[in-house]
């Protein structure tokens, strides 16, 4: 299965991103948009895993968590990371958090010592709102539209390890397990 360790967001979260997402499609020429029930933030891609494994990922995440309590993260900006002719993915970043930066890098470690590659980019905390974007404004103007959208702080209680799966021809983030931050 094609699998990634990630933050979930709350519906009051996910309804403030749509908002914005639907006052942007307004100033696009072509793209595609994330579904609104996939809004998430990836702390740890893994590509494809073996259900096997599973088991020894909860562990590792587990331990990454231990003594990383509850926190919240600030939205910051919207970004993109380039591609060709186009936006490759466009973003709503997170303010620079330390419990968030200690989680990702614990998580790293951990996965690391079960055989996984750490991840040499560096860690971008983001939520894709689109992917293949084309816009009719510049970025600066998609932050005034950011901007008007009234911002919740995202709590972060809870990780998941997400199965991607293509279910009726669109793509699910399903949980398969969530650790609980104490």
């Amino acid at each position: 299965m094609r699998a990634f360790i990630g933050i979930g967001m709350q519906t009051e979260i996910i309804e403030k991103i749509y908002e914005f997402q639907s006052m942007l499609r307004e100033y696009t020429v072509e793209g595609k948009w994330t579904n609104k029930e996939n809004f998430h933030i990836t702390l740890k891609f893994l590509g494809e895993i073996q259900p096997e494994i599973v088991p020894q990922i909860e562990e590792a995440v587990k331990k990454a968590t231990k003594g990383i309590k509850p926190f919240y993260l600030r939205f910051s900006e919207v970004g993109f990371f380039k591609g060709n002719k186009n936006i490759r993915v466009l973003w709503l970043g997170t303010e620079e958090s330390k419990p968030l930066n200690v989680l990702h890098a614990n998580i790293e470690d951990e996965l690391y010592k079960i055989g996984f590659p750490k991840e040499e980019r560096k860690f971008t905390s983001h939520i894709t709102i689109a992917r293949d974007i084309k816009l009719k404004i510049g970025i600066e103007e998609a932050n005034k539209l950011f901007s008007q959208i009234e911002k919740k702080d995202i709590p972060v209680k809870e990780i998941s390890l997400y199965e991607s799966a293509v279910i009726e021809g669109k793509r699910k983030y399903i949980p398969v397990f969530t650790v609980p931050l104490k």
